[in-house]
């Protein structure tokens, strides 16, 4: 057989080996398999070379990592469902990046795969970004059980952009007890872009900050069966323009929140964000009848086949020692308590019980019955 030969033959496995393994240039789509699976299968597979997803309909499978160095861009009016076997996760690790610029019209969507009518919190991992950003412990692993580690010294760092994205009945345990969040943001740097985000249904929290200074625009967190937002371990941004409305029967065992902000020890930085134009809606702003017990909190249905066990509602605002949290122009409404703990300042917040108002910055790109939503 002529040199030649052997050459073209190595080239032709050489490409079949890299296609296998996520390993390609900017034009190839290797991470997508068939039609339209995202991920070739394996409970953890890692994309090393920058990506385009194009606008689709697709599958996730597995625990997709994009890995230090790797770009993953996601076109306007993708939807990618995430599979429930696997417990489908897409984890940004530090130094990798993600471009998913959606539109108010063409919003990307990350949802459960399951047929409408059939939905449940915790269908499928979540969404997972981590960065480099200083945090109060060091170098973390990221909760819910995936390989990554996050942290580092530089406040400025970039996961990317996250504009105009859904997710939707997120956080089936990677691990046994540890549920991760609908959007996960461990060590995530202030140069990342992070706005109009509307997590629904999550299994956990809607969103959690672990450390880093990413500072997040336009915020939804719908229906959550644990807190709406939770920041630990020296998050330091500014998150602006937030709205929670709680399901009146579904709250977590560990005892759901509007807010919980924590810090495990004395450690700097301190957990010290500010939240600043917010409006929140408890159980009671969603009916009237509401009562926090054990016998009404009855998860209306929506139980995960996962372990996730039902709770009890706490204050609106939980805040633990070492903190040192900020809040402007809040109106909170429907909770059994208002207080737990004490914020560094309070400006213009206020109580109450109103009923469910949603701003006009939630038009057209919100999706306030994805239960039922074909897609």
């Amino acid at each position: 057989m002529k040199k030649w030969t052997y050459a073209i033959l190595a080239l032709t496995l050489t490409a079949g080996l890299a296609a296998c393994n996520g390993s390609n240039d900017e034009t190839d789509n290797n991470i997508v398999f068939g039609d339209n699976q995202i991920g070739n299968g394996e409970q953890e597979f890692i994309i090393t070379h920058n990506q385009t997803i194009k606008k689709g309909v697709y599958l996730l499978k597995g625990w997709c990592y994009v890995a230090d160095g790797a770009t993953l861009v996601i076109e306007a009016g993708t939807v990618i469902k995430g599979d429930n076997e696997t417990r489908a996760a897409l984890i940004v690790e530090p130094g990798g990046q993600i471009i998913a610029r959606g539109t108010a019209e063409l919003p990307i969507v990350f949802t459960s795969e399951k047929a409408p009518g059939q939905r449940k919190p915790g269908d499928w991992g979540g969404l997972i970004l981590c960065g480099n950003a200083r945090n109060n412990q060091g170098i973390m692993q990221v909760e819910g059980g995936p390989r990554t580690m996050h942290g580092g010294i530089k406040d400025t760092d970039n996961s990317g952009i996250l504009s105009y994205v859904r997710i939707e009945f997120a956080g089936s345990p990677l691990r046994t007890n540890q549920e991760i969040n609908g959007l996960t943001l461990g060590s995530v740097g202030s140069n990342t872009q992070i706005d109009h985000i509307q997590v629904s249904y999550s299994n956990d929290d809607a969103f959690e900050w672990f450390g880093g200074t990413v500072s997040p625009n336009y915020l939804v967190a719908y229906h959550t069966w644990d807190d709406d937002f939770d920041a630990d371990n020296g998050y330091r941004g500014t998150a602006t323009n937030l709205l929670g409305v709680r399901h009146p029967r579904i709250a977590d065992a560990s005892t759901s929140h509007g807010f919980e902000c924590s810090s495990s020890s004395n450690a700097e930085p301190q957990t010290a964000p500010t939240f600043s134009n917010v409006n929140l809606y408890g159980p009671s702003s969603t009916d009237a009848e509401f009562e926090n017990t054990t016998t009404y909190i009855n998860g209306a249905g929506l139980l995960p086949d996962n372990q996730s066990l039902l709770g009890l509602y706490g204050a609106a605002i939980a805040l633990s020692s070492n903190t040192a949290v900020n809040f402007k122009n809040a109106n909170i409404n429907g909770y059994p308590l208002n207080w737990e703990g004490t914020a560094a300042t309070q400006e213009n917040v206020t109580f109450g019980t109103a009923t469910v108002s949603f701003p006009t910055w939630t038009n057209g790109w919100c999706n306030f019955d994805p239960q039922n939503t074909v897609y």
